[in-house]
């Protein structure tokens, strides 16, 4: 079978590209008051393409995970069903992961393995 055949198969496939043209807007707000609800933006499909590189790279579970945009490290939650449920900018990951007790080396040591991958423009 042919990957077109193979692309044309899956029933989310439609979905995946209708979704990817549009913005991701960045998840975070100031709980519980949500006045204050970050602006940030950034091209899904720059994130599922990040996320389905995961998937090729053998990822075996649903979670979050760093990935470079235009220089910048951001962090989302991939599905494995190819799809992702929301993204942190890079300020308000750094926030998360401060609050959370992340070490801040975290990130740079987990996109460094994805440095050798094609960034996505937008």
């Amino acid at each position: 079978m042919s990957s077109e055949k193979n692309d044309m198969s899956r029933p989310d496939r439609a979905d995946m590209i209708a979704t990817a043209e549009f913005p991701l807007r960045c998840v975070w707000t100031s709980h519980p008051d949500y006045d204050h609800c970050c602006r940030s933006r950034i091209p899904a499909r720059a994130v599922t393409a990040a996320w389905h590189r995961e998937l090729e790279l053998g990822r075996a579970c649903a979670g979050f995970f760093h990935f470079t945009w235009r220089g910048r490290v951001w962090l989302a939650y991939g599905m494995l069903d190819g799809s992702v449920r929301g993204v942190y900018c890079p300020a308000h990951r750094t926030r998360r992961e401060e609050r959370l007790g992340y070490d801040p080396e975290l990130a740079a040591t987990a996109t460094t393995h994805a440095a050798a991958a094609p960034q996505f423009a937008g």
